[in-house]
């Protein structure tokens, strides 16, 4: 856990460094490619086949690819910054990083390299003291995330992932296709208290599983049971979540988000 906390803490706190050292003060102030062409770095665009992003370095000069047809600003920013990362941290690890999806929202236990680019792109694209005075007293929900994601120009996913990262209260973010959970993310809290197994199939108790099941096309905030979601049941001081879903139909994803009530 030590490590996990000094390379999370390292890659952010980096990524921090940089607005204070180009004095930005806002999203708006932030531009990728300027930042990375002052850092030695040319951002493109064109064909990538099976990656979204690569980062190629000869000494002090790099060049980021990026997929020309990423269906979303905020994806394509992330993968920008997340190259980035691989350039302000991993000099000495290697001249060549091919970043897929998956790289995209890798945990630390399957590779720390991409996870520590994820940590300083989320930092990056979402410094927390920003991050923490546009959500203040803002609930988990599709509407705040929402509201986030477009002041910061990043994809829902990454926001709600941040604001998760920055919770002290038990919440998380659950990534679901073909009715089955493909990867979840909780605060320190939710991870404490409660547990999901991903790769199983969804409750059809639960609102992602009921939307898969073709039940419902449309969704808001629900109560659901705690046991439907967590193995490990029931928590002391509640008995349900409150879920709520964004369908993403062009991914053939359904993404939850859950908190207690």
């Amino acid at each position: 856990m030590a490590s996990l906390e000094f390379s999370k803490t390292m890659a952010v706190g980096e990524a921090e460094r940089l607005w204070r050292l180009y004095g930005f003060s806002s999203p708006r102030d932030l531009s990728l490619e300027d930042l990375a062409f002052v850092r030695g770095v040319l951002v493109t665009e064109g064909d990538l086949d099976k990656m979204e992003a690569r980062l190629i370095r000869q000494g002090k000069r790099g060049l980021i690819r990026v997929k020309a047809d990423l269906p979303e600003l905020g994806r394509k920013r992330f993968a920008i910054g997340h190259e980035l990362g691989h350039w302000e941290l991993h000099a000495s690890i290697s001249q060549l990083f091919a970043c897929t999806d998956d790289d995209m929202v890798a945990s630390y236990k399957k590779s720390v390299h991409e996870a520590e680019a994820n940590y300083f792109a989320s930092g990056l694209l979402m410094p927390g003291s920003l991050f923490s005075a546009q959500s203040t007293g803002a609930p988990f929900s599709v509407k705040t995330i929402s509201e986030l994601a477009s002041y910061f120009s990043t994809s829902f996913t990454a926001t709600a992932i941040r604001y998760v990262d920055l919770n002290s209260e038990a919440c998380a973010v659950v990534a679901s296709s073909a009715n089955t959970i493909r990867w979840w993310h909780g605060s320190r809290d939710f991870e404490d208290r409660f547990w999901l197994d991903a790769r199983t199939q969804l409750s059809p108790n639960t609102v992602a599983g009921s939307i898969f099941n073709g039940e419902r096309c449309t969704t808001g905030p629900e109560t659901v049971d705690i046991a439907e979601w967590s193995e490990r049941g029931a928590d002391e001081g509640s008995s349900t979540f409150i879920e709520d879903c964004l369908i993403m139909d062009r991914y053939g994803q359904v993404l939850s988000l859950l908190r207690l009530p």
